[in-house]
């Protein structure tokens, strides 16, 4: 999860250099993009596999985007307070408002679907945390051997997976919960079966 700072003023620029929707870039050109967007202040929050196992997933999403605005505030300081934050909608936020109010922000708060599309300083954010996912794969496959993307949709992650799970292998980088697994013989928690906490148990 990554919070980006992008001053009113660069908007057009960033535009201008071809920020958009992380999704609808290559990982050469997000690479390229990155070296420009690093120059604007940005806090990143990890989220492991281990973490969305056990957890619901909107919880996690949340604690992350609170961090991360948590984090930004303290590199970009009391302009925070008055700023504008646009955020991709996730399920149903229960603490963010709160949790702003209580550091002081008192701007404007946009939640809606498809924000990577529509707001250039969210797709900032998407490439950033795309990016740094790219160089997280990077480690990975140096560590662990891990082939493709990491993608359900990617053949070479595919079969890496096969083979990993046919040797009795369970390294920590694997979502157990991901019901890609299911294709391997996993049996995988469907919706009301998960035994993963709420909010007030993460809390």
């Amino acid at each position: 999860m990554v919070a980006i700072a992008i001053p009113a003023e660069n908007a057009e620029e960033l535009k201008a250099a071809g920020v958009k929707d992380s999704k609808e870039l290559s990982p050469a050109r997000r690479r390229e993009l990155y070296g420009f967007l690093k120059g604007f202040p940005f806090f990143a929050v990890p989220i492991s596999p281990r973490e969305i196992d056990r957890y619901n997933i909107n919880v996690l999403e949340e604690r992350a985007i609170i961090r991360a605005l948590k984090g930004l505030k303290g590199i970009v300081g009391p302009s925070f307070s008055t700023s504008r934050i646009v955020i991709d909608k996730f399920g149903q936020p229960r603490m963010l408002r709160q949790e702003l109010r209580d550091m002081g922000f008192r701007g404007e708060l946009v939640v809606t679907a498809g924000a990577d599309e529509s707001y250039v300083e969210v797709a900032a954010a998407s490439i950033v945390a795309k990016y740094l996912r790219d160089a997280r794969i990077r480690v990975l496959s140096s560590l662990y051997g891990i082939e493709g993307s990491g993608y359900p949709h990617d053949h070479k992650t595919l079969e890496w997976l096969r083979r990993t799970i046919a040797s009795g292998k369970k390294p920590e980088i694997i979502r157990y919960s991901w019901s890609t697994l299911e294709l391997f013989g996993i049996k995988v928690p469907k919706k009301g079966e998960s035994s993963r906490k709420t909010l007030d148990e993460f809390m």
